[in-house]
């Protein structure tokens, strides 16, 4: 296994100063969001990134971004669909300097405005789009389960991302934590099988069962021995990222601790 730590748990503001620090606490990766007003929209910043963690040792696993939530691929409104369908060619531009073979996208937002059956059909219109972009660059779509109330069973998932791969390399960003609420990550791992390119970490406590319940490896209800198992029954020994929060005080002392559990975890 690879460790990579995303955008989120960065505990400094710029890029180049989590690289670092990343890569004094003995990660192989760093996962950069695209953001509304991020870096990542600068040509000149994003070359300068990729020089940087070259010269330090590191990879870049994926990029990644929030935007879909707000920019849903699924939206009914087709100003805001093109929106999303824009911010992911611009994610797969930055992965090719990047040296990134993967991005992570959000494909729907089930709410009261999108039906279900509607997001499923325009979701994979815009991520066979994106992945027919991704062909040309040499990357992966990878789409991931988050609670947008969409792809709400590991079969679902699967026939998804089989159905958009008609359209380009489209694979599975599996994220553990995320499943916890309402299922076995590990069951959801053995069915999706190969179609999982990339894995997002975080545990999470059932106790708590709102998205208060999110938390660092080992100290939620995810059943690490389980998980660790699946990946091995499907032959994955790829990138392990892990998605959490920094902490609140001294949030530069997270990234080495979550590396070390990681270790202990994978290796």
């Amino acid at each position: 296994m690879r460790f990579a730590l995303n955008q989120m748990g960065f505990p400094a503001e710029d890029l180049e100063s989590n690289a670092e620090l990343l890569a004094d606490a003995g990660y192989d990766g760093i996962e950069p969001n695209l953001t509304a007003d991020g870096p990542l929209w600068d040509d000149d910043l994003v070359d300068d990134f990729a020089a940087h963690v070259d010269e330090i040792g590191l990879d870049v696993p994926a990029v990644s971004t929030t935007l879909h939530w707000d920019r849903p691929l699924s939206s009914p409104d087709a100003e805001t669909r093109a929106a999303g369908v824009e911010a992911g060619k611009r994610m797969i531009a930055v992965a090719d300097t990047l040296n990134a073979d993967a991005v992570l996208i959000v494909p729907a937002v089930v709410d009261e405005t999108t039906r279900y059956d509607e997001a499923y059909d325009r979701a994979l219109e815009s991520v066979g789009e994106l992945a027919a972009v991704g062909a040309d660059a040499g990357v992966t779509v990878c789409v991931e389960n988050v609670w947008n109330d969409f792809l709400l069973s590991p079969l679902e998932f699967a026939e998804f991302v089989d159905e958009a791969a008609e359209s380009g390399p489209v694979a599975a960003y599996f994220d553990v934590g995320n499943v916890r609420r309402f299922g076995r990550p590990e069951q959801w791992i053995r069915i999706l099988g190969d179609r999982v390119e990339r894995v997002h970490v975080k545990d999470y406590r059932t106790d708590i069962d709102t998205i208060d319940g999110f938390t660092y490896p080992l100290e939620g209800d995810v059943d690490w021995e389980a998980v660790n198992a699946a990946l091995e029954a499907i032959d994955y020994d790829g990138w392990v990222t892990a998605e959490v929060s920094p902490y609140r005080t001294a949030p530069e002392r997270m990234p080495p601790r979550v590396r070390a559990d990681l270790a202990h975890l994978f290796s």
